[in-house]
């Protein structure tokens, strides 16, 4: 499986809008507009999106942390979206973050405008924060967890991320109807036979010898 790693260059993640220039030159015309094509874009690309996530990860840099499918999350960030602290609020991530962590959460943090450490961003449960990794370590407990993943079926994996987007707005039904093809897809794949082989091999490894 093919994964994408998005990751700030610097000291952060990201973060978010310019005050200074929101202060004196406004917000620019396309702005809300070409944030969220390239959030839809990472949604819909067709390999896993892990967000590594360090120092701060505030406002647009943690909207774009949300459209990842994953997040890795060092000990030394700081996560919040400010928006209404300066009068806006943040964008689609008033849908996007009630779906990862429940609505109470996502609207305490977006009418707050708190910051949080990566401990309770853990503890508000499994989305926000799906992995966290001691700062001094970073970057070797990134490679550990990203091997988890690039270890899966590519065809398997491709197929588990599109149907769990749909898990949240597709009624069952209609989910079943398109998950039919892709389990015979799987199937036909050679990705089940290798594994297949792998399993019996570590099996038959594993059984007592036997003296004639």
């Amino acid at each position: 499986m093919r994964v994408v790693l998005l990751r700030g260059a610097g000291r952060s993640f990201g973060t978010g809008i310019d005050r200074d220039m929101l202060a004196t030159e406004g917000m620019p015309a396309d702005f809300f507009e070409s944030h969220e094509r390239a959030y839809r874009g990472l949604e819909l690309l067709d390999k896993l999106v892990i967000g590594v996530l360090h120092g701060h990860v505030l406002g647009a840099g943690l909207l774009a942390a949300l459209a990842c499918d994953l997040r890795i999350c060092s000990t030394d960030a700081v996560l919040g979206l400010l928006a209404t602290s300066y009068g806006l609020f943040p964008a689609m991530g008033t849908f996007r973050l009630p779906r990862l962590i429940g609505l109470g959460h996502a609207r305490r943090l977006i009418f707050s405008a708190q910051t949080i450490g990566p401990d309770e961003a853990l503890r508000l449960g499994l989305g926000l924060v799906d992995h966290l990794v001691p700062a001094e370590r970073f970057d070797a407990g990134v490679e550990e967890l990203v091997a988890r993943y690039t270890a899966a079926s590519p065809i398997a994996m491709a197929a588990a991320q599109r149907l769990t987007a749909r898990a949240m707005d597709t009624p069952l039904d209609a989910v079943y109807a398109e998950a039919l093809p892709l389990v015979a897809a799987c199937l036909a794949s050679p990705d089940i036979a290798a594994a297949g082989a792998a399993w019996q091999h570590r099996t038959s490894s594993r059984s007592p010898s036997h003296q004639p």
